[in-house]
């Protein structure tokens, strides 16, 4: 890569050189066009290898790896998250005390497998307005709320 670079700063001060020493003449005109096909040349020139090793690449997989464990550290900050947005807006509507715990599938793609309200203590007449916000800021059906009043 490093090759190519230099090539095409040498074509590039070649060029500026022959502009500066060559007149306005019919050979100026040749000569311009030479130097275009020169730079066209330079800089085309690692295409065929670029498309040689993509598609080597493709045959073999290209080598690439899931790091599983970046993806469940994710999930993990993903659900961590999620629980304390949801007791922020549990407490901006006025339910103190409540805690909420996240649960999800392992594997590559986060998905909620359940969602557990601790609420001891408090009355049992607001699980449905609990259940609302918790379905509103998760983004998900009552199925996998699991509330403990």
């Amino acid at each position: 890569m490093s090759g190519w670079l230099l090539s095409v700063a040498g074509i590039v001060i070649i060029g500026a050189l022959v502009e500066v020493l060559l007149s306005e003449t019919s050979i100026h005109k040749f000569v311009r066009s030479i130097y275009a096909f020169f730079v066209l040349f330079v800089i085309a020139q690692p295409l065929p290898a670029f498309f040689r090793d993509s598609a080597a690449a493709l045959q073999t997989g290209g080598g690439v790896e899931i790091n599983t464990e970046l993806l469940e550290q994710i999930n993990n900050q993903t659900a961590a998250a999620f629980q304390k947005n949801t007791e922020n807006a549990l407490r901006s509507a006025g339910f103190d005390n409540i805690i909420v715990t996240v649960d999800t599938e392992k594997g590559a793609n986060f998905r909620i497998k359940a969602i557990y309200i601790n609420a001891l203590g408090l009355n049992i007449n607001i699980k449905q307005d609990v259940i609302k916000i918790v379905c509103a800021v998760c983004n998900v059906s009552e199925e996998v709320i699991y509330y403990a009043c």
